[in-house]
């Protein structure tokens, strides 16, 4: 998953969301020094990720998609998802989709001096360009996996991960529509019940 079904599965709490956007800076341990409730978000980011890369539906897409995307199958699939989710969002959220990421920017902006300066510049960078809506498209996610792309030093997959997302648009919905639902219970059932 990536930006925007991390802020989705956030629950609209402020520090829940904070947690979650800064949690790939935070290396082991080291969520010990944050406020308890931005704890929960770094470590609620975690077990959505793990969640997510142990799950039986997503390595069989994985596998599926690897011939195609390589090594980089998983991260091209985080951007997929969040494509997924937007095109799919009145399926499985009541809240309306452009309202719900404007709340998720100003909260990112309320909070954005608690952040690495790094994450600061991608949150300027995310509202500025509008990543989370960009999602809604197929020419904005290419877009986005593009720039991701090219990014990275050495040769990779990220760049022609739509066209294998268009080769393979119907088992890349039915696999998420099957396991969002899932996820979204298991996060509720994980954030309502755990403490650092």
């Amino acid at each position: 998953m990536n930006y925007l079904a991390h802020a989705v599965l956030s629950f609209d709490r402020e520090d829940i969301l904070l947690g979650q956007f800064i949690a790939d800076d935070v290396k082991g341990r080291q969520w010990q020094i944050y406020h308890p409730e931005i704890q929960r978000g770094i470590l609620l980011h975690r077990f959505i990720d793990d969640f997510t890369d142990n799950h039986d539906l997503v390595m069989e897409l994985k596998s599926l998609l690897r011939p195609q995307l390589g090594k980089y199958t998983g991260v091209a699939l985080d951007v997929l998802f969040d494509h997924a989710l937007s095109i799919q969002w009145d399926n499985h959220l009541k809240e309306q989709r452009e309202s719900s990421i404007e709340r998720y920017y100003k909260s990112l902006q309320r909070r954005s001096m608690q952040m690495s300066e790094k994450r600061r510049f991608i949150t300027e960078k995310m509202i500025e360009h509008d990543w989370m809506n960009m999602y809604f498209s197929k020419p904005g996610t290419d877009k986005i996996l593009k720039q991701m792309s090219s990014r990275i030093a050495h040769p990779n997959s990220l760049h022609t991960a739509m066209e294998t997302f268009v080769q393979f648009e119907n088992d890349v919905i039915s696999t998420f529509d099957v396991f969002f639902p899932q996820l979204l219970s298991a996060t509720r059932v994980k954030l309502d019940t755990f403490a650092p």
